[in-house]
């Protein structure tokens, strides 16, 4: 695979080996600075809530939309009677978007978005 990299970009096979070492050492070392790590969450929502165990809060709000033009145009219809999306999202203990699933009619129960998500099906 080193051979065909080297041949892509037009390098010898010792010059790929060396870039390739270059290029993983400096993502290697940006892992701190980006990649949170489990214990480091659970920490922060304790610290903001007491609560022990916790790696994001979810919701589901409504986001309003005007009427579809189309037959299923009554699925976006939410149970206030008012054409919207229902829209779940996790944030982290700094409040940054961790997962959103902006994909249901507003007629879907928050359960139900729950329940399709990859969330769900990665926690079992």
């Amino acid at each position: 695979m080193l051979l065909s990299l080297a041949d892509f970009i037009g390098v010898s096979k010792a010059s790929a080996s060396r870039i390739v070492h270059h290029v993983s050492r400096a993502i290697a070392g940006l892992y701190p600075q980006y990649v949170k790590t489990l214990s480091n969450t659970q920490n922060a929502f304790h610290e903001i809530a007491g609560f022990p165990r916790i790696l994001g809060a979810i919701d589901c709000t409504h986001v309003p939309i005007q009427s579809p033009d189309s037959n299923i145009g009554e699925e976006f219809r939410n149970r206030k009677g008012i054409f919207s999306m229902n829209v779940q999202g996790v944030c982290n203990a700094d409040l940054l978007f961790m997962n959103v699933v902006a994909r249901r009619p507003g007629s879907a129960h928050d359960a139900t978005i729950f329940n399709n998500s990859t969330l769900k099906s990665n926690a079992m």
